[in-house]
């Protein structure tokens, strides 16, 4: 089906195009969100972890042809985020060979990393705090680990 250049793009077409910038986006977790479109006016709903991704979804799609303005109703759900992010990075420290997990507890508050315990070297410090660091959302570390050389490992 041609579309003329009078003609007004249909609203489902449009959802189709937006669904697939969507699928092609790594930043838009594309299954939470809910689109719908009425008269090439497009609302977008759905709970996200990130405000990152709510923009993302909304720039995604700003320049496709026929949309005439877009609600960006999606709610950003971030109390859950902290326990998540916290499973993430502890996810990230367990899989690293450098590093024994389980003498490092994770505490995450928003933006915010809290790293406590004990580690045996200066490096498996800077390796945790690496790890917390790359995890996407924080901005702040405290990298309260405390270096407990164990000489016993070392003969």
């Amino acid at each position: 089906h041609r579309h003329n250049s009078w003609d007004k793009i249909n609203d489902n077409d449009i959802a189709d195009e937006i669904l697939k910038a969507y699928k092609w986006n790594w930043q838009i977790p594309n299954d939470k969100i809910k689109v719908k479109v009425e008269n090439g006016w497009v609302s977008l709903t759905g709970d996200l972890s990130w405000n990152y991704q709510k923009e993302e979804a909304k720039n995604a799609i700003r320049n496709l042809e026929g949309i005439i303005g877009i609600s960006n109703d999606i709610t950003i759900k971030s109390e859950t985020v902290d326990a998540m992010e916290t499973k993430v990075i502890e996810h990230h420290l367990q899989r690293s060979w450098a590093l024994n997990a389980d003498d490092i507890k994770v505490h995450v508050n928003g933006t915010k990393v809290t790293l406590n315990g004990t580690v045996s070297s200066l490096y498996q410090k800077e390796e945790a705090g690496r790890i917390a660091w790359n995890t996407p959302g924080i901005w702040n570390l405290d990298n309260n680990l405390h270096v407990e050389h164990n000489f016993a490992d070392s003969f």
